[in-house]
């Protein structure tokens, strides 16, 4: 009786994903956003993008998240947990290795540099773009080093 009883149980299949729109040439878009371009440089959308699915979660602000000197580039200021980090976006590789060379040692490190006693911000640099991230946390710095440094959604 029992199993007369089990058999009759049935599981409704879950709904199947649309896939179409992550292997198009575009980045799957968030409820309401355009689609990113897939332009083989860093922007705004691709940035986001990368972060959302490196699991990170960046919550875009206009708060100050760090000092830093003022660098005549756009930029975009996220939230990623506790942490503040600024984006520059360059015209080309050469602009941003010009101002990543500006960028004092000591407040600014690599990624590859363990955070000292000081505060010191991480400077990532990839294709067009310099990231700043003010975090003291190894793991969450090197989890956005290695989402950027993977570099920009190629065409």
């Amino acid at each position: 009786m029992t199993i007369g009883a089990l058999s009759g149980c049935g599981r409704q299949d879950a709904p199947k994903r649309d896939t179409t729109a992550l292997t198009g040439s575009s980045i799957a878009p968030r409820q309401g956003t355009p689609l990113c371009a897939r332009t083989g440089h860093w922007g705004e959308c691709q940035l986001r993008i990368r972060l959302e699915q490196s699991g990170l979660a960046p919550l875009a602000t206009t708060e100050k998240v760090g000092d830093m000197p003022h660098i005549a580039s756009p930029s975009v200021s996220f939230r990623i947990g506790a942490a503040g980090m600024i984006a520059y976006f360059f015209a080309d590789t050469l602009a941003r290795h010009s101002a990543a060379a500006a960028l004092d040692t000591s407040m600014f490190i690599p990624p590859s540099r363990t955070v000292g006693m000081h505060a010191a911000a991480t400077a990532i640099e990839s294709d067009n773009m310099l990231a700043v991230l003010f975090s003291r946390n190894e793991h969450q710095r090197e989890r956005v080093a290695d989402a950027i440094t993977a570099g920009p959604p190629q065409p």
